[in-house]
Parts: structure tokens; C-alpha cells; sequence
């Protein structure tokens, strides 16, 4: 997929239009949508003190949510109490127009702007499922599945979804479905066994890059990939190394230590001293568990962290961070992590640029666009 930067909209205006899922002028108005869907999810699902200075910025940016304290939910609601304020039922929902289906989700979404309640959230998720864009569709099952009961509809759109060409799309359904189960066929198909770390008899200081979860067997950060082959070019100062860093992939806590520990020991093996290392998404995760584990970088580049203050690295053992991203992930809004890296411990370098793309901060387009060769 090609790097398009998304233009956000006022979710209230967005939800005015049908997105068509082939034409490109309407990625931005399904990107905003699913924004405001995976927000309310959030609410839904209780938001903290950072989360909510996460939504203030994204308000001073341009991008308006409504107040989402009150969608917190005390109970999972029954599928025919999620759809009663669209005065339908499921199977008639199925049926429904797509201009009458426009118009029951701009009439919820304006609702959950005027008086915000954990019903008109899972009325939202219960019409957007029967979105024909298939990132609206996902991000609105991912919503439902936190509001009501598990069902074939819910799975059946984030199975489909993981099996995306848009690798956004595919990332959130990935991400939707490791929730419910990471032990799900389509999770566990985009995890790799543990690499074995080969020993090398040589030492150097050079730039490495690794990939997130689920994402093995991505080609962008390995010798050939574009992102590599990127960094080569426009920084060859940098030295990248022959050979990227390759990990399970798993989402789990157990995963990512292990994660880190096989890369103390191929940081070691590839006999590499304080190296650059260019991660995306959880793979800055195993990085910053790595320097609890005595591994030392010198720019340590975050491309799209999720942010938890749980997986911070040892600040000392890292000489610089350059945090990258996007403002309101759309990946990092389903995982509930921060998306901003806030700490009084330690000066991170922050560029913010562009909207709610998970991948774009690992596509040389990005980086171009924003001149970000020169920061790192």
C-alpha cells in the first residue's frame, strides 16, 4: 500500500458521506470515522488522565471527539438494547440502504456529541459494521465486541479484515482479533517461532532496524525492503546493517521479554556496540525491554509506539529517542496505548505529523514528506 496521507474531518461532517472503499478521495472520510469509533470504544471501555490529554490535543489539532467519559460502560449490553436507538433490529439493519444507514449514523454520532451514553456508542458500532469500507467495518466490530456479546458478524469481519491487501486495515483487524483471542488462527499465522541468533565474527556500530507485531514477514525493514533501502540512501552515515532484527511478533507481555532477550543476545552475536535501532510499533516495545536486560543503544528511533509507561526503557542505557508518529493511531487507539511519550526522566524528540496511519511512519514517502532523514 502506498503512503496517502489522511486529511482529517470533523467526525460529524464525515459521517455525512458513505466512504466508497475504492476511491481514494474517501480514505480520509473512512480514517475519520473509524477515529471517532475506536475513540468511543475507548470511552467505553474507561479512559485515563493521559488518554484524555491524548483527545485534547487531537481537539486543538483540528480533529473534535466529544466527551467520552460518559460511554464508560457498567455492563455489556444485549445486541436488540444496542440497536433500539436506531429503531431497528439486526436483520433490518442488514437490509437497510446505504443512504438510510448514512443517516441513522449521522443522527448516533451527533447524539454521542449532545449527551454522550454508553448506548448510543454501541448503536454507532452496531450501524458502522454495515459500512461498505472495510476499516469503518472493522473498527466498529472491534467497538461491538466491547459492548455486547461475542457473534459470527463481529468475527467475521475482523477475520475478513486480517486478510486485507490495506495494511492498515489488516494491522487493526489483527490487533481486534489478538484481543478477543491471541491464540486465534489468523493472530497465530502472522507469528513466527523464535529466530535462532547466529554467532558473526566481526564488530561494528551500525543502524539496525526491526518491525512490529504480527509483522515478521514484512519486506520495508529488510536489506531490499523500500524503508531500508531508504535509510541507506539518505543516511549513510548511519551505516545500516547487513542483516534487520527479526522477532516472533507475538502480542503478549511473555512474548515481548522473551523478544528482548534474543535481542540482547543478537545485538551480541552480531557483534554490534551501542547501535542505532530504527523500530516500528511493538518492536520499540522489545527494544525498551532490552535495555532492562543490559543492552545499550545510541539513538533508539520509535516509529508508531504505542506508548504505556510499563515498557519504558532504562533511561541511561539510551543516549537518544526520537519519537515518530502519527496523531490519533488508529492501531494505538485499539491497543489503549498513549500516543504521546510523556516523562520528566528523560528529553524524547517528537515529530507529529500527519493523521491516524499506523504504517506511514515506517514509509519513505512519510519521511520524505516531512523531511525526517535530517532529524534522526
Amino acid at each position: 500500500m502506498a503512503y496517502q496521507p489522511f486529511d482529517p474531518m470533523d467526525p460529524r461532517d464525515a459521517f455525512t458521506v458513505t466512504p466508497d472503499p475504492v476511491l481514494e478521495s474517501a480514505q480520509s472520510v473512512a480514517a475519520s470515522q473509524a477515529a471517532l469509533i475506536l475513540s468511543a470504544r475507548a470511552g467505553v471501555l474507561g479512559v485515563g488522565d493521559e488518554f484524555d490529554e491524548d483527545v485534547e490535543e487531537a481537539r486543538d489539532a483540528g480533529f473534535e471527539i466529544p466527551d467520552l467519559r460518559p460511554l464508560q460502560r457498567s455492563r455489556r449490553l444485549r445486541v436488540d438494547e444496542a440497536t433500539e436507538p436506531l429503531g431497528m433490529s439486526t436483520k433490518e439493519l442488514e437490509e437497510q440502504p446505504a443512504p438510510q444507514l448514512r443517516d441513522e449514523m449521522t443522527r448516533t454520532v451527533n447524539g454521542l456529541y449532545e449527551h454522550p451514553t454508553t448506548e448510543g456508542a454501541a448503536a454507532l458500532f452496531e450501524a458502522a459494521m454495515h459500512s461498505p469500507h472495510p476499516l469503518v467495518q472493522v473498527a466498529a466490530a472491534a467497538g461491538a465486541r466491547e459492548t455486547t456479546r461475542l457473534r459470527k458478524r463481529i468475527r467475521r469481519i475482523l477475520e475478513a479484515g486480517s486478510q486485507s491487501d490495506d495494511r492498515l486495515v489488516a494491522s487493526l483487524a489483527t490487533e481486534a482479533l489478538s484481543k478477543i483471542d491471541p491464540k486465534d488462527p489468523y493472530v497465530k499465522q502472522r507469528v513466527i517461532a523464535q529466530p535462532t541468533a547466529e554467532k558473526r565474527n566481526r564488530r561494528s556500530e551500525t543502524a539496525v532496524i526491526t518491525h512490529g507485531t504480527f509483522s515478521s514477514d514484512s519486506a520495508w525493514y529488510q536489506p531490499g525492503g523500500d524503508f531500508y533501502e531508504a535509510l541507506a540512501l539518505n543516511r549513510p552515515d548511519l551505516a545500516v546493517h547487513d542483516e534487520s532484527f527479526t522477532w516472533t511478533g507475538a502480542y503478549s507481555p511473555t512474548a515481548r521479554r522473551a523478544d528482548a532477550l534474543l535481542l540482547k543476545q543478537w545485538i551480541d552475536d552480531q557483534g554490534l556496540d551501542t547501535p542505532d535501532f530504527f523500530a516500528h510499533s511493538h518492536g520499540g516495545t522489545v527494544a525498551t525491554l532490552a535495555t532492562r536486560q543490559g543492552v545499550d543503544f545510541d539513538r533508539l528511533v520509535l516509529m508508531a509506539w504505542p506508548v504505556h509507561r510499563k515498557w519504558f526503557p532504562v533511561f541511561p542505557r539510551v543516549n537518544r529517542i526520537v519519537d515518530i508518529r502519527v496523531r490519533l493511531d488508529l492501531v494505538i487507539l485499539l491497543d489503549r496505548g498513549g500516543q504521546r511519550f510523556r516523562t520528566g526522566a528523560f528529553d524524547v524528540e517528537e515529530h507529529r505529523n500527519g493523521w491516524f496511519d499506523h504504517i506511514a511512519p515506517h514509509q519513505p514517502d512519510y519521511w520524505d514528506d516531512h523531511d525526517l532523514w535530517t532529524v534522526v
